[in-house]
């Protein structure tokens, strides 16, 4: 056996263990990421152990406080709320799940807050905010996978903690999730009856189509598209969070589905889709412009309104509740 056909076997060998190796990686991804994760949610929310918390004043002479939860099982989550400074009565809870780039910053596009605690929690990622070049972008994966899978428990805590304040209401407990915040949103209300009334943003019913929306703005070539996202949509853990059968557990407890006229990064029908598969009682409304951004204050604006207009709704008419 000459040298170049020893050569050409060992190239041949080690493309196809690379093959297989991959294919197996791919198998597994899909395997694990449909696994059932209720169970493992409860588990990881745990009992929590210690809050910590600063407080300091907005312009609006209201209370801004940071609270660092911690669960006896190693979930940290650090939450962030607008409130009353001294509130004399039970103020109802807008729990706010927006973008990755807000986090519990989302808190501060509100405002003067009114009656109203306005509640968001910084995602559950300790990796670096700027992801550079090949190495570090794989290095960051069990990061990011590992705090999709914790934002649900890291809700559970901050309301463990929110229904020990004398100032919450129980019973005006309200999730809003806004785009990449629908998925958990929908999540956290399916499986805790402490939320009375959820809110989804400019989201849509089928995380795989979201993220193919989201790739397609990015990557111009479009055979690419559609298997990209599946292998994100596994990465992400979309089924655990699978938003299209989430929604259909939150009833009888109200949904409110908000959709925008011109969405860029939603795919079409997206929101009548949700409403379609919501149960009663739910509700149907509209933004005019684009998809919500931070920087789009006439937007925040028209959703803010929405959600004030909407309070009754979210907390009061689903069967057995006076309002």
């Amino acid at each position: 056996m000459t040298v170049v056909r020893v050569l050409k076997r060992t190239v041949i060998y080690g493309v196809l263990t690379l093959v297989l190796a991959l294919l197996s990686g791919v198998l597994w991804l899909r395997w694990e990421s449909h696994l059932p994760r209720d169970e493992w949610f409860s588990e990881r929310h745990g009992n929590l152990v210690d809050a910590r918390s600063s407080r300091s004043m907005t312009a609006y002479g209201q209370t801004v406080e940071t609270v660092a939860l911690r669960s006896d099982s190693g979930l940290e989550v650090l939450v962030r709320l607008i409130r009353d400074a001294e509130p004399v009565s039970m103020r109802p809870i807008l729990f706010i799940l927006g973008g990755h780039r807000t986090g519990s910053d989302a808190v501060d596009l509100f405002g003067d807050t009114g009656d109203r605690v306005i509640v968001g929690i910084d995602y559950p990622y300790t990796g670096p905010k700027k992801v550079r070049g090949l190495v570090q972008t794989l290095t960051t994966i069990p990061q990011v996978r590992q705090a999709m899978l914790d934002t649900v428990p890291a809700v559970g805590l901050a309301l463990d903690w929110l229904l020990q304040q004398a100032w919450a209401d129980p019973d005006r407990i309200v999730v809003v999730g806004g785009s990449l915040g629908v998925p958990f949103a929908a999540t956290v209300a399916a499986r805790d009856q402490r939320v009375r009334g959820v809110m989804l943003v400019h989201g849509a019913a089928d995380n795989r189509l979201w993220l193919e929306a989201q790739l397609a703005r990015r990557i111009d070539a479009e055979f690419a598209h559609y298997p990209l996202s599946v292998l994100l949509h596994w990465i992400a853990y979309g089924p655990a969070l699978d938003t299209s059968e989430r929604i259909k557990a939150i009833a009888p407890r109200p949904v409110l589905i908000v959709g925008a006229r011109s969405d860029e990064r939603t795919p079409a029908g997206q929101a009548e889709r949700l409403f379609e598969l919501a149960g009663e009682p739910k509700r149907l409304r509209f933004t005019e412009g684009g998809h919500v951004e931070p920087d789009r204050i006439d937007i925040i604006r028209a959703l803010l309104e929405i959600a004030y207009e909407e309070m009754p709704f979210l907390t009061s008419e689903a069967p057995g509740r006076e309002p």
